[in-house]
């Protein structure tokens, strides 16, 4: 099945940013509710950003519900 992303929402780590070896996460928000928590450059290159589209396959193998 396929869900539409409805938002994103990106970490505000201030001016501390994130620490050495830390991957940042971002949070995509669904059209049935869910909040799937995925890296973000891993968002970046499938293209997950506000409108568009993910597949159940991808949330079970990149997602982490949150």
């Amino acid at each position: 099945m396929t869900h539409k992303i409805t938002d994103l929402t990106e970490p505000d780590n201030g001016c501390e940013g994130f620490m050495p070896g830390e991957e940042p996460k971002v949070t995509l928000l669904l059209d049935d509710g869910r909040r799937i928590k995925v890296y973000d450059a891993l968002a970046y290159k499938m293209g997950w950003d506000t409108g568009s589209e993910i597949t159940d396959e991808e949330i079970a193998e990149h997602g982490e519900l949150v």
